[in-house]
């Protein structure tokens, strides 16, 4: 990092390139991390997008359903992305839109038994996925990682809550 950064200050004498040091590092191990995800969702046929879908209906707490509004707003994606998602797992048997027994105008996705057991299976081989990416880290190493992370975004307008 170090001959990267002495490069740029070289190349850019009237540039403060420090940052290299901070956001070079994060974005490696942002690739790290999704290809350790990917990696492990791959052997279950799902993709973070799912996953995040899935995560997002069994923690929303029994029946483990949301509208596709709440959907997009908890995965953070466009309601033509959710609606993509959805049709996925519709297929897959993992979920099911349900209609509003007093209000029919409202559909629901809904986690079905299939998807729950789906879901149970994946999140154990992620979280095991993530610990190794983390196994370099001692228990404070990461305690103060997270609160770092956490007052950066929330300074960046941003929650610690993410998908997954």
């Amino acid at each position: 990092m170090g001959e990267i950064v002495a490069a740029w200050g070289r190349e850019r004498p009237d540039d403060d390139v420090s940052s290299i040091r901070v956001v070079t590092p994060l974005w490696r191990l942002a690739a790290a991390l999704g290809r350790a995800r990917a990696e492990a969702l791959a052997g279950f046929g799902l993709d973070q997008s799912r996953l995040d879908v899935l995560g997002a209906l069994r923690r929303s707490g029994p029946p483990y359903r949301l509208t596709a509004g709440e959907l997009s707003r908890r995965c953070r994606v466009t309601a033509g992305a959710t609606s993509q998602r959805v049709q996925r797992l519709e297929q897959d048997g993992y979920v099911a839109r349900v209609r509003d027994e007093h209000d029919r105008r409202t559909v629901y996705v809904a986690l079905t038994p299939g998807g729950s057991a789906k879901l149970d299976q994946v999140f154990a081989a992620v979280m095991a996925a993530d610990e190794d990416v983390l196994s370099p880290l001692t228990k404070r190493d990461r305690t103060d990682l997270e609160q770092i992370l956490g007052r950066w975004l929330a300074t960046a307008g941003l929650d610690a809550a993410t998908p997954g």
